[in-house]
């Protein structure tokens, strides 16, 4: 009896150990019912055509190193030593924009490699994920799974079970769900078209991706595994939401973003989002011309205009946009984005995301010596306290 008990204790033992125990139980996701993008194009030809060219077809891409389809950004000529990894060894280039990061395949599993290539700087930098909520159960880069933290929201009909996805990047079935029973016999009703679905649930389908926080369920994947576009994100998903006072890797302590990713967790706490406006009427997620797929210029004001300003509903009245910015009327401090949608939020390099809270961040809260604020993005060159002296005497009764 004792030597079964021994037994059975260190089998036990094992088991936890060598990570034979009984695996989570994920949702299942039937990858038979997707059909392709290609598929789609079919009979949505003209949102395909500029889908094809925008940022949500550039999330994932095989290496192309030369030519006018190139993919790889990033500098491999010479050895760097935040680099452990050459270009023989990637499979898949992540990001296009602010930064791009490699995936390779270590003893059979697709990983991500430990560095990063900064685009505006031009240089290589060290990627170690340890301010990333899920860095405890991934903290060696050898076993950092892209299918547990970026396939989820890089490509389309990913499977927990299989490790496989149906299409590379934010392709159409992303948004709109598996469309195999659509594409057989095609009626509004079988297939999630975000633009029917509620404010709440449309919004979601945004959040699921671009809004921090953990997947419920598991602690092993950074994605919402099992979510599709109209069902309740938050039966999968759980936001970050920022703490008063507290600088976390989200949020500065004034609760704007600190980092990529969090558009949509600051934009649930803005006065936009409580009026009822959503993702989709600023941003076209098929694609567009204007940075950031806007529907209108936001570097030309048309985009903010298009509701705000003389004559519009939803104020600030003025008669000339200098009136408001104090700024010349065609400059940066007359972009209502400059002072309303701040770049706080660090990717390669700091103020490279814009703040999604929509409000203006007073020279008051970087008194602190470290919260960014709207003035001295551009003003760099100028102290704190000179910025605040213009906005008390500018807007005396701002607080």
């Amino acid at each position: 009896m004792k030597r079964l008990i021994f037994a059975l204790a260190t089998l036990g033992f094992l088991l936890t150990t060598f990570g034979f125990a009984k695996q989570e139980s994920l949702p299942t996701l039937d990858q038979t019912q997707y059909v392709g993008s290609e598929k789609c194009a079919s009979c949505h030809q003209s949102y395909y055509d500029t889908w094809k060219d925008s940022p949500h077809n550039k999330m994932i891409r095989p290496v192309v190193a030369d030519g006018p389809n190139k993919t790889v950004l990033a500098d491999f000529s010479k050895p760097d030593p935040n680099r452990p990894f050459e270009l023989n060894d990637v499979k898949w280039v992540i990001g296009h924009r602010w930064k791009q990061r490699f995936i390779g395949v270590v003893n059979g599993e697709e990983v991500v490699f430990p560095a990063q290539w900064s685009i505006q700087e031009k240089k290589w930098q060290a990627y170690t994920g340890k301010s990333d909520w899920w860095y405890p159960q991934h903290p060696d880069w050898k076993t950092r799974s892209n299918f547990k933290l970026c396939a989820g929201c890089h490509s389309t009909g990913v499977s927990a079970q299989t490790q496989t996805w149906t299409e590379l990047n934010i392709t159409c079935e992303s948004c709109h769900g598996p469309g195999k029973v659509h594409a057989t016999q095609p009626t509004k009703g079988n297939i999630v078209n975000p633009a029917r679905l509620s404010v709440e649930r449309s919004l979601e389908v945004c959040l699921a991706c671009h809004q921090a926080g953990k997947p419920k369920g598991t602690a092993d994947y950074a994605w919402a595994v099992g979510y599709q576009p109209g069902k309740v994100l938050t039966d999968f998903w759980q936001g970050f939401e920022p703490e008063p006072g507290k600088q976390t890797a989200e949020f500065w302590g004034n609760g704007t973003a600190h980092k990529n990713r969090v558009q949509g967790n600051t934009y649930t706490h803005s006065k936009m989002h409580g009026w009822g406006i959503q993702c989709s009427n600023c941003h076209d997620s098929h694609g567009s011309r204007n940075v950031s797929m806007t529907i209108k210029s936001a570097q030309t004001n048309a985009l903010c205009v298009t509701c705000h300003g003389p004559g519009r509903f939803a104020g600030p009245t003025y008669t000339s946009i200098t009136e408001h910015s104090h700024h010349a009327p065609v400059s940066t401090g007359s972009q209502c984005i400059g002072c309303h949608m701040a770049k706080t939020g660090e990717n390669s390099v700091g103020a490279e995301s814009r703040d999604h809270t929509f409000n203006f961040v007073s020279p008051s809260v970087s008194l602190d010596g470290k919260t960014p604020n709207s003035c001295n993005a551009c003003h760099k060159d100028k102290p704190t306290e000179w910025a605040l002296d213009y906005v008390k005497k500018w807007y005396p009764k701002l607080k």
